[in-house]
Order: structure tokens, then sequence, then C-alpha cells
């Protein structure tokens, strides 16, 4: 992992799942530490203890602005965004202000500073839409359909927009569905399976069980993120596949599952997902060549870690 420590940083997001793990990777790298989060889905106790935190909405510029000035980042990593289909499918509004508009403001921010901070700008998979050839490769075009992937697609050029026209030192993450400790969203396939079994619970697929996702370690996502970061300026303007080779269908996850833990799962298909992609894995092999990252985590090895995690909360 190339080094990226005793700098000033500042995540958005940073209470979330993802956010929390990378924040915690940057400050056992010696880096100084900005959280910016309103808190809408991560939590204040994800934080790491020594990372300063702001609670701010990524929607409100000047409050942003006033963060920006006071602390002088040097790095930002934005992961600050709505996250889920579903919500985004009943709530397009804020989704957009808050994915397009919330990045917008950011990017803005980073313009308009005396010293322009290197940018990781977090985006998904979710950003190519339903592409007609897969797996994604980073040339794949952003056609976003519904409501969530459209605000990742939209966040996604506006950021490109940005690089070209000021020369900002910005690069773009695309991730897989990423998975681990601290992920509490149990309509998530291994949360939702984790809990199932801990709780002797049935385990309800809102789609048909048969929507092909790839999966990522966590841990793996953020050194890619860091790894990305420290040659920002180097590489700006490019962006970036971090996927894994764990691609199958959701029926399929369920068994795999079973299978590492030993464990039955009673599941119920409901098949009341809306909006959903059928099918979406990635070509990450650019991260491998450029970058020289690629997973570490067996699917095994993930599962594990995250069952014990769950374990320990409940």
């Amino acid at each position: 992992m190339e080094r990226l420590t005793r700098k000033k940083i500042v995540v958005t997001g940073g209470a979330g799942f993802i956010g929390s793990h990378l924040v915690a990777d940057l400050a056992e790298l010696k880096n100084t530490v900005v959280v910016i989060d309103n808190l809408s889905s991560g939590l204040k106790k994800n934080i790491h203890p020594k990372a300063k935190f702001y609670k701010t909405d990524v929607r409100d510029y000047k409050k942003m602005a006033a963060i920006f000035k006071k602390e002088k980042p040097s790095v930002v990593f934005h992961l600050a965004a709505q996250p889920l289909v579903d919500v985004a499918y009943k709530n397009p509004l804020k989704t957009i202000e808050t994915n397009v508009m919330g990045t917008v403001n950011l990017l803005e921010i980073c313009r308009t500073m005396p010293t322009i901070p290197s940018v990781v700008m977090v985006s998904s998979d979710k950003a190519y839409g339903t592409a007609q050839t897969l797996p994604y490769t980073e040339s794949t075009a952003l056609r976003g359909s519904h409501p969530y992937d459209a605000s990742k697609s939209a966040a996604d050029l506006l950021t490109t927009t940005y690089v070209k026209t000021y020369h900002m030192p910005i690069v773009i993450t695309r991730f897989s569905n990423v998975y681990g400790p601290g992920d509490t969203n149990f309509s998530r396939l291994i949360p939702g399976v984790v809990k199932a079994i801990l709780h002797n619970e049935e385990f309800l697929i809102r789609s048909d069980g048969k929507m092909i996702r790839e999966y990522t370690y966590v841990k793996d996502i953020t050194k890619g993120c860091i790894t990305l970061a420290a040659r920002a300026k180097e590489l700006q303007g490019e962006a970036f596949n971090f996927g894994s080779k764990n691609i199958f269908s959701v029926i399929e996850g369920v068994e795999k599952i079973q299978e590492i833990l030993g464990t039955k799962v009673n599941y119920k298909i409901l098949n009341i997902a809306k909006n959903e992609i059928p099918a979406q894995y990635l070509d990450w092999s650019k991260a491998k060549e450029k970058l020289g990252w690629q997973p570490t985590t067996s699917f095994k090895e993930g599962i594990e870690e995250t069952l014990d995690w769950h374990r320990k909360i409940s």
C-alpha cells in the first residue's frame, strides 16, 4: 500500500460503514483525520476516537465551506451519500440533492481553496447503469436509469467536469458491493443472512434471488482508496474499479454463506425490489496494473470476520 501519512485529511461520510473503516486506517497511518457526517445512516460511535468530528450535511454549502476554511485539508475522501436504492426510489429529491449537489458543494469548495486538496471521489458500480456488456470497465458509459443510479452517474460526470475545466487533482473510485464488520443494513445480503443465523430468523430476499452481484471485503476497499489518494495528483481525472472474484446471485450467496458457517438459513423470496439492475460486476485489472492493488481477503475469511463482529454486538 502506498504511504499516506501525516496529512490533514477530511472524510465526508466518515461515520458510515465504509467511511469508518477508512477513517480508522488513516488514523493508524498517523494522519490527522476530520470527519464530516450528518449521522443520517452513520453512527457517531463508529468514528475513530482520534478523529475530529463535525455533524454537518454535505448539502449545507456554508457550513461545509467554513469547516474546510478552518481545517485546510491536503486530502479529501468524499463518501457522504444517500446510499440506498429503495430510499432513492421513494425519495428521489433528497437522494439527488445529497448525491449530486452534495458532491458539487464539495467540488466547488475544493476549487476555491488557496491550495486545492487531492480528492478521492467515491462512487459505485451503479453509476454505469445497465450495460450491454459485462464486466464493466472504466470506459463503460455512465448510464444510470433510475434515481439512485442516475445520481451516481451525474456526480461522476460533474467530477470529471471539474477535473477537465479546473485541472483539479481528483480521482474516482467505483466499488462493487462492499461487505464486512460494521454493516448493519440488514436488507443487504451478507449482514441480513448473518443476522438471520444469529437470531434464528427468516431472511427476506427483496428481489427474485437471481440478481448477480460482486462482493468485496471492506478492508480491501479502504486499502485501494488510500493507495489511490497517495497518487491522486499523478492520476488526476482517472477512474478505478475496485472489485473481487466473488460474483454470484443472491441465492448462490446464501448457499455459500451456509457452507462457510455450516448453518442452514431459512429464507423467503419476496420479489418486490424495484429498479434493480439484473447483473453487475467489474473489471478491476486497471487497479491491479496501475496501483498494484488487488483484494487479498477470501470470501470465507470475510464472512467469518463479519460473523464474529455481529456476535459481539448481538
